[in-house]
């Protein structure tokens, strides 16, 4: 879906290199057939400016001349121009959206009840994150982004804060699932024990910091698994 890039809220994202090789491929095969298929390809413009076989632009059935003035006038049109797109894609038979059926379908919760010694390691690390919260006001005014006066670079404060915050986030979610895990694994050992199969969804992959990672090496050194 990120073929053609876009904008992201700390400004412009680049295109993926996986996006590239999907475009290079629709090029290189004029004659192929192509099946689009995304989770989320009516909530933003950027995933569909990759389906130049659809004939959003450049055809009778739209009025964009190019990707470049479809994107522009989505992108002005906001939610509701997306919506629009949605419902005259599926009536030209060009876009498709299905749900899982749910009937039927029954679920309980498996609570982990939390250890003494989890119990310690989480108040530990939350001190010292607290630690790291009472002295970033210091750390601010000791790299000239705050001064006594106000505020010097808003964008740098912004950024440091927010780095900050999400840093705190995914480090307590990382935390709290590896200590769950071991009453995770007891439950799918019993599950298969009782003839049932067990379907694990694995809710953060690393594929953003992975790909962050391998755009700073050369594409031949892709295969050294040390990387």
């Amino acid at each position: 879906a990120n073929a053609a890039g876009g904008k992201g809220e700390r400004g412009d994202v680049a295109p993926s290199q996986q996006g590239r090789a999907g475009l290079r491929l629709q090029h290189a095969l004029p004659d192929a057939r192509i099946v689009y298929v995304s989770a989320t390809g009516a909530t933003a413009v950027e995933n569909l400016a990759y389906a130049q076989r659809l004939g959003i632009w450049g055809s009778e059935d739209f009025p964009f001349a190019n990707r470049a003035e479809f994107v522009a006038a989505i992108e002005d049109g906001g939610v509701a121009a997306m919506e629009v797109l949605a419902r005259d894609l599926k009536s030209l038979g060009l876009y498709a959206a299905r749900s899982l059926s749910y009937d039927g379908v029954e679920y309980d919760l498996l609570e982990h009840a939390l250890s003494d010694e989890q119990i310690r390691i989480y108040n530990a690390y939350a001190d010292a994150f607290q630690v790291i919260h009472n002295n970033l006001t210091a750390a601010l005014e000791a790299t000239n982004i705050t001064s006594e006066a106000g505020t010097l670079n808003r964008d740098a404060k912004s950024a440091a804060r927010s780095a900050f915050e999400s840093t705190k986030q995914r480090f307590f979610s990382h935390l709290i699932t590896s200590m769950m895990t071991p009453t995770l694994i007891g439950a799918i050992e019993q599950d298969r024990a009782d003839g049932h199969s067990a379907v694990v969804q694995i809710v953060s992959t690393g594929e953003a910091l992975m790909e962050r990672r391998l755009a700073e090496i050369p594409t031949e050194e892709w295969s050294d698994l040390h990387v």
